[in-house]
């Protein structure tokens, strides 16, 4: 099983990989730098010059300005380190004990100014020095509140000797000893905001618009000498003969991106939907939809790109097997598409068009009304496209034709849809609500056969059927599914019609007739019959498994017990249909339903209570027998099962009231 797998992923992958190299391989030339070119070469799609962007974007970041920011706490540290150095002067003034020339030692070792300033500061007034620190600090103000760079600072230790120079407050000495102490603390307090300045930077390259060589335009005339600058437009193209090595790299980069893409898929298959990784049918189907959506889509790029119905995929996986499934199929499509084409605005479109496709492909009820989705999403595209345009072009006639084009590959792509989804049903088994609705259809042959030939089982059918689907909307399983196989769960009783109570209007009952035994395989065998009327009728697989399912291996007790009244020797298990248990959850809703339905019409003049005990009984004798074991309910569904039941039959049991006839009488009528 493994290996079927692996071997389905490998072929995937090779079908794909060579559909893409397909397209990745045009007309290559060769072009060398400074001969002549042979012939005139133009773009095949919108190319970036990448040399002359370039170029702009340079001049762009060198006509941006560095940005600085201050740090006002360096103008506060210098002011505080000179306090200190004036405090240790006043200090060593006041102390006698200590020798002058200790003095001039210490503060020498603590401080770089010279032994003359030193000699000055420990004679000087004190009243000199503290107008001296003052006039220090008001220059400090000055020439930090702009802020210095570490560059400017010995240019600004000029300035501050020569402004020192120039005053006449202090004498020669006195403004020694101010220049040295302050250009000795003087540090930069003005710094590159790299992150602003980047940040300016990169405003500047966003204004730079590309310079694009446009489809059709000529990269080189015949005659031309061929510049590098040339040779590296037409490599973006991927129009350069590459030989060798380069080109065994591309086609290594096309298989790493398709494996990435594939193990993508199959990761989140495997995380998100494990019932797929044990349906092989369904992983072909999987497959098969991607790549036959690329193989339609890509040759009609040569028309335009704009026209490939890629949402096909999306639409198709949707309808067939899940829309998160086609979320992210689409992706890989979109991807796979823009690699080979390399359009970037149609990336952009087919991921957009494809999820809504996705989520619009949910209401789609009747298969006309693919129709009308694919218009929808064609009108998606075709503002997309336009929106996306007029961004990238000012050829306004392209732009419309792109725009009219993308309109018309989503009903393209809804009409590939109409046409192959009754083969994708049929080959892979794949049942989906159009199907279910089609085969609820009253006039489908089986049911206008049970309306004639059965009309009571047609009645409780159609009863079971609301029941069922109620039910399943309320505990979040399939309600379409439940209802239509609810039509179908009796169709076995078309063999033997007057064997079944619901069908012996005014005739004899034929059990009365026969031993219990033999009636019990009539009954019984009403499930045989009906798989094989199914399969005739070539129903989904899912309503055959109900069919099968909807009895379990329950016990038919009528005629059981009266085979034990009448002595006869017997063995349980020749009573008891043969199963299997249901197993899901709607299997289960039809089998609670179906007893329900049955046990309910019993009841004479039914009351809310009666109905509400009977549903109770039935559930509880399901519950106790083990039938629901296999099918995924919980104790909580089975609650809301309850109570979805009750609400349908307070339904149909609805209060009537008497309507007065002339002369007295009245007349029953329904209060609606």
């Amino acid at each position: 099983m493994k290996f079927r797998k692996f071997s389905l992923a490998l072929l995937f992958f090779v079908v794909n990989f060579i559909l893409l190299f397909t397209f990745l391989s045009p007309q290559k030339y060769q072009l060398r730098v400074g001969e002549r070119a042979q012939e005139d070469l133009r773009a095949t799609k919108d190319v970036e010059n990448k040399i002359e962007t370039e170029k702009l974007i340079k001049k762009a970041v060198e006509n941006v300005q560095p940005v600085y920011r201050v740090n006002p706490t360096v103008q506060a540290e210098m002011k505080a380190d000179i306090e200190i150095v004036f405090e240790q002067i006043y200090k060593l003034k006041d102390n006698n004990e200590i020798v002058f020339e200790d003095k001039v030692k210490y503060l020498k070792e603590e401080t770089k100014i010279s032994d003359k300033s030193i000699t000055k500061a420990l004679t000087m007034d004190k009243q000199r020095l503290e107008y001296l620190k003052k006039y220090i600090f008001e220059t400090i103000n000055q020439i930090m509140n702009t802020g210095i760079t570490k560059e400017e600072i010995d240019a600004l230790k000029e300035t501050i000797a020569e402004s020192f120079e120039e005053t006449d407050k202090f004498k020669s000495d006195e403004k020694l000893l101010g220049i040295e102490v302050l250009n000795s603390f003087l540090r930069p307090n003005k710094f590159l905001d790299i992150e602003r300045t980047q940040q300016k930077i990169e405003e500047a390259k966003s204004t730079v618009d590309k310079v694009i060589i446009r489809k059709g335009e000529y990269i080189i005339y015949k005659g031309e000498i061929i510049t590098q600058e040339k040779v590296d437009i037409v490599n973006s193209l991927g129009l350069l003969e590459k030989r060798g090595r380069e080109d065994f790299l591309v086609n290594i980069s096309i298989a790493v991106i398709l494996i990435i893409l594939e193990c993508l898929l199959a990761l989140y298959v495997y995380v998100f939907h494990k019932e797929l990784i044990k349906d092989e049918k369904k992983l072909i189907l999987l497959a098969l939809i991607i790549t036959t959506t690329l193989i339609l889509s890509l040759p009609l790029s040569i028309i335009s790109p704009y026209i490939m119905p890629l949402v096909t995929a999306s639409m198709l996986i949707s309808i067939l097997l899940n829309p998160k499934l086609a979320i992210v199929s689409n992706v890989l499509v979109s991807t796979m598409a823009y690699l080979a084409i390399g359009d970037q605005n149609l990336y952009i479109i087919s991921l957009v068009s494809g999820s809504f496709a996705s989520f619009a492909s949910l209401e789609i009820g009747q298969r006309r009304s693919i129709i009308l989705t694919g218009a929808k999403i064609g009108i998606v595209n075709f503002f997309l496209a336009l929106s996306l345009g007029f961004m990238s072009t000012t050829n306004l006639r392209e732009l419309f034709l792109n725009s009219s084009l993308s309109l018309l590959s989503g009903i393209f792509a809804s009409i590939l849809v109409v046409g192959s989804l009754p083969l994708w049903e049929y080959y892979f088994d794949v049942i989906t609500s159009l199907k279910l609705l089609e085969i609820s259809n009253p006039n489908n042959e089986v049911l206008k056969r049970m309306l004639i030939e059965t009309p009571g089982t047609y009645h409780h059918s159609i009863i079971v059927g609301n029941l069922a689907e109620r039910a399943c909307d309320k505990i979040g399983a399939n309600s379409l599914l439940a209802r239509v196989a609810a039509y179908y769960h009796d169709i076995g009783k078309l063999s033997r019609p007057y064997f079944f109570k619901e069908n012996q209007i005014i005739i004899e009952n034929p059990h009365d007739k026969i031993i219990p035994t033999l009636s019990a395989k009539i009954i019984k065998d009403h499930i045989t019959d009906g798989l094989e009327l199914a399969k005739k009728y070539k129903l989904p697989k899912e309503i055959i498994n109900i069919i099968k399912e909807h009895h379990g291996t329950t016990l038919v007790a009528y005629f059981y017990y009266k085979a034990k009244e009448e002595g006869l020797d017997i063995k349980e298990e020749s009573f008891r249909y043969d199963g299997p248990k249901p197993q899901s959850k709607e299997s289960a809703v039809v089998m609670l339903a179906d007893s329900t339905e049955a046990a309910i019409r019993s009841i004479k003049e039914p009351t809310k209570e009666k109905i509400e005990d009977m549903i109770q009984k039935i559930v509880d004798g399901k519950l106790n027998e083990r039938q629901l074991d296999e099918s995924n309910l919980t104790l909580k569904d089975v609650e809301q099962i309850k109570n979805a039941f009750l609400e349908v039959m307070m339904g149909m049991f609805h209060e009537r009231i008497e309507y007065p006839k002339e002369g007295g009488e009245s007349d029953g009528a329904s209060n609606r």
